[in-house]
């Protein structure tokens, strides 16, 4: 690899070009037809572990040295003679300009310019946009956490009211959609004598009790099936699959595992609870808001029937 000074003493128009490239931290970097490198500005060979100006590689021997001292770019690939093989594809291609944001091992990351001429000759620009990049990084961050916390109740981690329709809309879509459909089933659940648990315990211990239900749904509940909190002490429960009879076979083994919970909050002694639940299965000609009436009377009958039990509605 020649020198900077060389190098622009062998080419002065380019050269000046490269010199006022070759402060901070811009990295540039030349390569000839054969793929040698024959010009790499500080920053560069900084970036890239070249202690000697005199070293030359090509750009296959260049990624090699980095992959061997985890230097330079990050290459996400098991294979490094892949990854060579493929981006030789991509800069050896036709001849024009190509753009792209390359991370470093150092944790910069760089918006390069690589640019093939028709001589076979490549050029390559890297401007520093760490700063940028985090501050995207961290702007989508932010739209990511408060579009997971628009759709998820605070306190159970479970989808809010919105997101479980959402969801109950989702099943129903795909119930009536499908070639041949699966059963969907719904229930609404509702904690027995909530207001007496909190009214005698206070409602961190009510809070804890709403946070065990939770828990015990997601352990207890099949892998397809949905759970969120619609309101106070209400949930509601998405059954994926599944014709009354197994919805309510899932209910009763939730219901079982629910009689064994005993929440110890503080002082206070530990607490036992148990639900209601109204459990309909959809028909075809069913939109949402019928399904969840139907339900919402079984679960009127479970109450009425003296609370800790299961009613149907077809």
């Amino acid at each position: 690899m020649i020198s900077s000074g060389e190098f622009q003493a062998a080419f002065p128009a380019f050269g000046a070009i490269l010199k006022s490239l070759s402060e901070g931290g811009t990295i540039v970097a030349v390569y000839d037809e054969s793929d040698r490198l024959i010009y790499a500005n500080a920053a560069f060979r900084r970036i890239f572990q070249l202690w000697s100006s005199e070293h030359s590689m090509t750009f296959a021997d260049l990624i090699l040295h980095c992959v061997e001292r985890q230097c330079g770019p990050r290459i996400d690939r098991d294979d490094p003679i892949q990854f060579i093989a493929d981006t030789q594809r991509r800069r050896r291609g036709t001849p024009g300009e190509r753009t792209f944001a390359t991370d470093m091992h150092d944790g910069r990351w760089f918006w390069m310019t690589e640019t093939l001429f028709e001589n076979g000759w490549i050029t390559l620009i890297g401007v520093d946009f760490t700063e940028q990049k985090r501050g995207e990084d961290e702007a989508r961050k932010a739209r990511d956490a408060a579009y997971r916390e628009s759709r998820t109740d605070a306190l159970t981690g479970l989808p809010n009211r919105r997101h479980a329709f959402e969801m109950l809309e989702v099943g129903r879509q795909a119930f009536v959609q499908s070639v041949a459909p699966l059963p969907l089933s719904m229930a609404l659940v509702d904690l027995d004598r909530f207001k007496q648990i909190n009214d005698e315990f206070g409602h961190t211990a009510g809070d804890a009790v709403l946070m065990n239900f939770a828990e015990v749904c997601k352990q207890t509940l099949r892998r397809q099936d949905t759970v969120g909190r619609i309101g106070g002490e209400e949930f509601l429960v998405v059954l994926l699959g599944a014709p009354l009879d197994e919805a309510v076979a899932v209910l009763t083994l939730l219901q079982n595992r629910v009689s064994m919970q005993s929440v110890k909050t503080g002082e206070e002694p530990s607490i036992n609870y148990s639900f209601s639940a109204g459990v309909t299965q959809f028909t075809e000609a069913d939109t949402v808001d019928a399904a969840v009436r139907r339900a919402d009377r079984a679960l009127y009958e479970a109450k009425a029937a003296g609370r800790n039990c299961i009613r149907t509605k077809r």
